[in-house]
């Protein structure tokens, strides 16, 4: 067991498990919802109820119908009055329509209020996006979409699953769509005509909505027999939702913009009337508004939306005049499929718009009894009331056919009410049903695994000494260690059954079916070993006495990030969690520099009154002449904070307010934004430089590869159009063409990389050994040899592959930090490309401020493990303030789309998600290469393994601790009003900053691996003695 708590890359295997933990967690969070995927048919229809035959394609009829749907997105419930709509009340209070208190499906996804036209493309897609997935899907499909479908289907083609559209066009119905083109991606091929509009400007409240009316006059203009060309009429108006965030809900654009649709309802309404056949408007709301114009919430302001349902000829509501019972967003879905004659879509668990209901007892019975039945063949259980009232509803009915009494009608059809409106609850509940079994296991695994992660850091925080001494004293034989993991594997699988059992639990992970009963053994597995390793670090960790040396410094960065996991419990520091990280950083910044300060001042203090101690320690000159240089560069930093901070405003209580980038991507200060880009480019091109001369330079090759793959970058900006250049032949070149050969240069380089040090390019160029006065890129044996001088093989090793080891590891590290920095500036915004080189230069000069031994009085000291420790959770700052510097925050609408698709023609699910993380997660990134790469600067290569052991255990440590700790604010607050809008995004965040954080650590696992096969192969190929 000691073995696997002195492997270096133990924690990177706990990190591993706690992915396959924490994905369990997200199964049992987030249940997937099973789509079947096949079509409903009108073969379906019962021909018998309890035995009594009936003609099921008869009865279901409703006629030759029209249905037009006009979808407004922003309308609640409150603006469908006389006073907005003055026509549209007028049919109200005629009882020509009747009105329905419709509850939308959070969550609804806020859009703010973004005003710079580059940041809004994508913003605005992603967010009609998930309310098509909330809202729009239930309208489709009757069903009830979880947080997983929205998340696991982004970027998808089409919608998975049954549709009003499908089952529309199985019955040959034609399907007419104008307005939002997210209907043409969600159900594509599905339109006999369509004209989507692409909005993607918040600012755009008026074209957007005349692109959709322009075309009324001709669809809703009859044949010559007074017969409507269409049967199905889509119309999405997203005007008002777009006042709503430009303004607000109580914006005087408001009013003028409800006229206008209440006047596209009054051309409907009077086209339908000149119409020969039947016509159904349906008129509703997506969702409705904050006053503040946001939709991300669950407040009443922001679900209750009207859905007025308007019919010719000869419609009067059945309803007392008001507002008419609530109905669901599902309840459209079987009303649509009822009036166009077609199936009820395959999993649709709605109702009939009641004024929709035939006044034929017994067709009104048998759509009762094919809804019912309907859902009841969707998995409800039989031995639940509502299912027994379904049968004696049924039972009735048929009695109803039989002998014609009305009283069997009447109890019929309260019976079908009942039974329908507890399976459709039912069913609508079963998509957001909890298995707390399986995140009960989970979370018991992530805080094992914490608790394992950090004996085994503290045990990698030893002295070397005191790490040899305390192993030496526990030998166990190879056997006994084999027994006693049996043992406990089979003490663990049997508390595991048993525990099942005693819970009765339904959850899949006890379900024993061949998938499953291979999650369960590794779970035992991993338990047993993970106990192994935290009982053999508790055996073996004796010595702590290293962390006496921490300062003031280190107890800050550990508090804070300790503490930072615990703020969640505070709904408002998910939301503002950049607040929090920003009151970290200046407090840092500030603690710092008044260290700094007071540590300058102390020394000319002793110098100006001729103390011994600065005559007799000459190396304290030397730290404080340091200092004095890092004090204005730090001033300097603080104040490139300040600005860094204004660039985006982000969570979600001021975003509205104006910031940085908005004014940057103002049309008439283009030139300061290319300025701010050709910048941002230009010092990421220097630092690359710079960092080339840890690289094995012959011929220069990588300064001509870095300052090529920078050309790129620059003609790609200007291919599109984000930057101006005398040379216009530039922006005619394809985009996607640039991008590959930029790819190209970053694989030539690193090809070329590797070759150097195998030896292939030792000799050439004019990187002669002359000027290489370390030689660290060859390989060499000892020049000399004394008489006595004795060499063993097996014993010890002739050459000098520690040090070419140890280059090799360096020279990857700078590359990667290149790479990275590169490739976070061609999929930045335009004014986020500063952040690239202001990450990097914030690492460096932090990393001087915290050093110990520039600020210790007490020379000779080791502090190389606290200052390890301190450098870990300081680049884990930097990288957390700058990923909300980007303007990222913990809501889905903060993801940009178009950082996925920068060198792309088409869709590609991997390649797109590993550009969005690498974009959002651009900061971290960097600053975590930033850290590895300093790291790769140690001594000698046994302390870098050293330091990245310690490393790698701190990281590991940090992302399950913060994981683990999420997980159990989930479940505390999983039954709260926003656990779709806030608990759960954050979630994910934390799922993919623990995927890269692994990703990281496995790539720097690669390079210490990359180098023992270079050296092998040189040793193999290409040794040349130089005696």
């Amino acid at each position: 067991m000691q073995s696997w708590l002195q492997n270096r890359w133990t924690s990177l295997c706990l990190l591993v498990i706690a992915i396959g933990a924490l994905m369990l967690f997200l199964y049992g969070f987030f249940p997937l919802k099973y789509h079947s995927g096949t079509l409903a048919h009108m073969d379906d229809l019962p021909n018998f109820i309890d035995g009594v035959s009936i003609d099921g394609h008869e009865v279901y009829n409703s006629g030759e119908n029209t249905v037009i749907l006009m979808v407004i997105d922003g309308l609640r419930y409150d603006f469908a009055t006389e006073e907005y709509m003055p026509y549209t009340g007028q049919l109200l209070k005629n009882k020509s329509a009747c009105i329905y208190v419709s509850v939308a499906e959070p969550p609804t996804v806020t859009m703010p209020r973004i005003k710079s036209p580059e940041r809004k493309k994508e913003k605005a897609q992603w967010r009609r996006t998930i309310n098509f997935w909330r809202d729009i899907f239930a309208m489709m499909t009757g069903s009830v979409s979880t947080f997983a479908d929205v998340a696991l289907n982004f970027g998808a083609p089409a919608v998975r699953g049954d549709s009003v559209l499908r089952v529309a066009a199985s019955r040959g119905r034609r399907s007419i769509m104008y307005g939002d083109d997210t209907w043409l991606r969600l159900f594509p091929g599905l339109w006999a005509e369509y004209d989507g509009t692409t909005s993607f400007y918040v600012t755009d409240y008026t074209e957007v909505d005349n692109n959709v009316t322009r075309h009324l006059d001709k669809v809703l203009t009859p044949d010559e027999n007074k017969k409507p060309t269409f049967d199905f009429l889509v119309l999405h108006y997203l005007g008002l939702d777009h006042i709503g965030h430009l303004e607000g809900a109580r914006s005087p654009m408001i009013k003028p913009k409800l006229l206008e649709m209440d006047g596209v309802v009054k051309k409907i309404f009077t086209a339908m009337q000149t119409w020969d056949r039947a016509g159904t408007l349906i008129v509703c709301g997506d969702h409705g508004m904050r006053d503040a114009g946001g939709h991300g919430g669950a407040s009443p302001a922001e679900l209750l939306v009207p859905l007025v349902l308007a019919r010719t000829p000869d419609f009067v509501c059945p309803h007392s005049k008001g507002p008419g019972p609530t109905v669901a967003q599902v309840d459209v879905a079987p009303s649509v499929a009822w009036l166009l004659n077609a199936p009820i879509p395959g999993e649709s668990v709605g109702r009939m718009l009641p004024a929709l209901l035939p006044s034929d007892s017994r067709q009104h019975l048998y759509l009762l009894h094919v809804l019912a039945a309907h859902n009841a063949r969707q998995g409800v259980p039989t031995n639940a009331e509502f299912y027994k009232q379904f049968q004696r509803a049924q039972t009735q009915f048929a009695h109803y056919l039989a002998t014609g009494q009305k009283s069997a009608a009447k109890i019929a059809k309260d019976f079908y009410e009942e039974s329908l409106e507890a399976m459709s609850r039912y069913l609508s509940e079963q998509t957001v049903d909890l298995d707390m079994f399986a995140i009960g296991i989970a979370v018991f695994l992530l805080y094992f695994i914490a608790v394992t992660l950090l004996c085994v850091t503290l045990y990698s925080l030893q002295p070397e000494h005191s790490r040899k001494t305390s192993t030496g004293h526990h030998h166990r034989s190879t056997a006994g260690s084999f027994l006693a993991f049996i043992i406990v594997l089979f003490i663990c699988s049997t508390t595991l059954v048993i525990s099942c059992f005693i819970t009765e639990t339904k959850s899949q992970f006890c379900s024993f079916n061949s998938a499953w009963i291979l999650v369960f053994g590794l779970t035992a597995c991993v338990i047993t070993m993970v106990y192994f390793i935290t009982k053999t670090a508790i055996e073996n960790t004796r010595d702590l006495t290293i962390l006496k040396d921490l300062n003031l410094i280190d107890y800050l960065l550990i508090f804070g990030t300790v503490f930072h996991s615990w703020s969640f419990f505070g709904t408002s520091f998910i939301e503002e969690e950049h607040m929090t990280w920003y009151f970290f950083w200046n407090t840092l910044m500030l603690f710092i520099l008044l260290r700094t300060v007071v540590v300058v001042l102390m020394y000319l203090g002793k110098m100006f009154v001729g103390a011994t101690e600065v005559q007799e320690k000459p190396e304290l000159h030397k730290r404080m002449d340091i200092n004095i240089g890092l004090l204005p560069k730090w001033v300097l930093l603080i104040a490139l904070h300040r600005y860094l901070k204004t660039m985006n405003q982000t969570g979600d209580r001021w975003l509205f307010l104006p910031d940085t980038a908005d004014w940057l991507n103002a049309p008439e200060n283009a030139v300061f934004l290319q300025a701010h880009l050709v910048v941002g480019t230009l010092l990421t091109l220097i630092i690359c430089l710079w960092n080339v001369r840890c690289m094995n330079n012959v011929m220069h090759m990588h300064t001509a590869f870095t300052v090529l793959a920078t050309g790129c970058i620059l003609c790609y900006r200007i291919s599109t159009k984000a930057l101006d250049s005398p040379f216009d032949y530039i922006q005619s070149w394809d985009p996607v063409n640039i991008v590959n050969l930029f790819w190209g240069l970053l694989i030539a380089q690193f090809v070329f990389e590797i070759l150097t040090y195998v030896g292939i390019f030792r000799s050439c160029g004019v990187n002669s050994l002359k000027t290489q006065s370390n030689k660290k890129f060859v390989y060499n044996k000892p020049k000399a040899k004394t008489e006595d001088y004795f060499y063993d093989p097996l014993a010890e090793e002739p050459w000098n592959l520690e040090e070419v080891k140890l280059s090799l590891a360096c020279s990857i590290s700078h590359l990667m930090l290149n790479y990275l920095m590169l490739i976070v500036i061609l999929l930045m915004r335009p004014h986020n490309v500063i952040m690239v080189p202001s990450v990097y230069i914030t690492c460096m000069l932090t990393s001087k401020c915290v050093n110990h031994k520039l600020l210790d009085t007490r020379p000779g000291r080791d502090t190389e493990i606290v200052d390890t420790l301190s450098q870990v959770l300081v680049h884990l700052w930097i990288g957390q303030v700058f990923f909300f510097y980007q303007g990222n925050s913990n809501s889905l609408a903060s993801v940009d789309l178009g950082a996925g698709y920068v060198g792309l023609r088409e869709y590609s699910a991997w390649r797109v998600a590993l550009r969005m993380g690498l974009h959002a997660y651009g900061g971290p990134a960097v600053a975590g290469a930033a850290l590895f790469a300093r790291l790769a600067a140690a001594p000698s290569w046994h302390r870098y393994l050293q330091a990245l052991w310690q490393t790698t255990n701190v990281l590991a440590l940090h992302r399950v601790y913060a994981v683990s700790l999420y997980c159990i604010v989930t479940i505390f607050f999983r039954h709260h009003l926003y656990v779709w809008t806030v608990f759960s995004p954050k979630l994910l965040y934390d799922f993919v900053a623990t995927v890269f954080t692994t990703q990281a650590l496995t790539s720097i696992a690669q390079i210490v691996g990359l180098t023992h096969f270079t050296s092998w192969l040189a040793k193999t190929l290409t040794y040349k003695s130089k005696l």
